[in-house]
């Protein structure tokens, strides 16, 4: 991945974007083939159902699921499927440690599809699902976007971790132009008090129908003056009040958060009445006393996960909506608060739980920002730890104007409230990070 990545790099930007382009093509079938849109319907309809009939069909679908992971999957043989509640909770290092007793053992591993997760605590795990898995999720994201008038392949701008520039790039474009699926894919690991202008007369020129992008990515533009669209949707990270104000302030649009996991175990989105809403078919919701969310997803056959804590915790909220979908209401999700690491040349770079996403030997990750120039990348080794794909993928985002340092511990502390901070940053806060007054 790193070799091909410094190949791309290497390229001019004509041929990066020929590239992008490339890649594009060869994923839309995978994405928007096959069952793609009668599964797009089928999710419309479900919005227009009522409440009981939503919860009967969820119950449905968790007795299919419980039948068929209690026969075909190994951590699952000689389980009940009659009572949820009798299953055991899973954590992410248990799946971690032996993901091969989660597959079903009517796929072949090697004709699946695969996605890495480091997550809210930094241990990588390996989601593998089928094709048809694949093209729901991209339904299930589409009919979000519709909730926000903006439906199937409209233009849109994302701003979410795609690393589409080199990352010592010191000049514009910090985005590479998706013919395919109509998208401006603009690097988040280039915004700096220099360039945020440069993005947004890129974002103003290429007048998008939609934003779609990290709160923190978001914020950084908004400042910046952002640019008018019909909707904005956040995903990925905790999406904070004084964020939200000023991306609909500067954008002139609502808007829609996204709460889900590459899991797939739980998929929470905002309507247009400003409600969280939990949708039942994608996932079983249970809450803890302490709001912990224990999830079990409802359309992976390959690697179902059943009763799996995914680190996040969310308050329920009773009554209907306004806007008329019976999905039950969610009060709010306390996932991910991350800071920024702030680079020396002005860059604000979050969202790096992606220096993990192919890292083996981790049990959990942290890192802290102790200097201006350097980064400390705390970790709880298992066997295997290997210091260099995470020194790389490092490298790629953050440049090599950052040290990086490793530090390994017994364990990574908790705050107060026993949340786990992915990135902490000592240094003093800028006022970018502040809300305003």
């Amino acid at each position: 991945m790193i070799a091909g990545k410094s190949l791309y790099d290497a390229l001019p930007v004509w041929a990066q974007t020929l590239a992008v382009n490339v890649v594009s093509a060869r994923n839309y079938r995978l994405k928007y083939g096959g069952a793609f849109p009668r599964l797009l319907v089928q999710l419309e309809a479900n919005e227009k159902k009522s409440r009981d009939q939503l919860l009967a069909e969820q119950q449905e679908a968790l007795r299919r699921l419980l039948r068929y992971a209690a026969a075909h999957v190994p951590a699952y043989r000689g389980r009940s499927p009659e009572n949820l509640a009798e299953w055991p909770v899973l954590d992410k290092a248990t799946v971690a440690a032996n993901p091969e007793k989660f597959l079903s053992d009517e796929f072949d591993p090697r004709r699946l599809m695969e996605l890495r997760t480091s997550g809210t605590t930094g241990t990588p795990l390996a989601v593998r699902f089928p094709v048809e898995t694949q093209q729901m999720e991209m339904a299930f994201r589409w009919r979000h976007k519709a909730w926000g008038g903006t439906p199937f392949l409209s233009r849109c701008a994302y701003v979410a971790g795609h690393p589409v520039v080199p990352p010592n790039q010191q000049h514009p474009p910090f985005w590479r132009r998706d013919y395919v699926e109509r998208r401006l894919l603009c690097s988040s690991y280039h915004l700096s008090a220099r360039n945020l202008s440069a993005y947004v007369e890129a974002l103003r020129r290429y007048r998008p129908e939609f934003v779609h992008g990290y709160p923190s990515s978001l914020y950084l533009l908004a400042q910046a003056g952002g640019c008018p669209c019909k909707a904005v949707f956040t995903a990925s990270e905790t999406l904070l009040d004084f964020q939200r104000a000023a991306i609909e302030r500067a954008f002139g649009a609502k808007v829609f958060n996204w709460y889900g996991n590459t899991e797939m175990t739980c998929n929470i989105v905002e309507c247009a009445a400003g409600n969280l809403h939990y949708r039942t078919d994608y996932g079983v919701l249970e809450l803890l006393d302490d709001g912990t969310m224990i999830c079990t997803g409802l359309n992976n056959p390959a690697m179902p996960l059943v009763r799996y804590r995914v680190g996040d915790r969310a308050t329920a909220k009773s009554g209907d909506c306004p806007c008329g979908c019976a999905f039950p209401l969610m009060e709010r999700v306390e996932g991910r608060i991350e800071d920024y690491i702030r680079t020396p040349d002005g860059r604000w770079v979050g969202r790096l739980d992606h220096l993990f996403k192919d890292a083996v030997g981790v049990r959990e990750a942290q890192i802290v920002q102790t200097r201006l120039e350097e980064i400390v990348i705390r970790v709880v080794r298992a066997d295997g730890f290997d210091e260099r794909p995470v020194l790389a993928e490092a490298r790629q985002r953050l440049g090599e104007s950052v040290r990086v340092r490793f530090e390994y511990v017994e364990a990574i502390e908790r705050t107060a409230a026993g949340k786990f901070r992915f990135i902490v940053s000592q240094l003093p806060r800028e006022p970018v990070e502040s809300p305003r007054p």
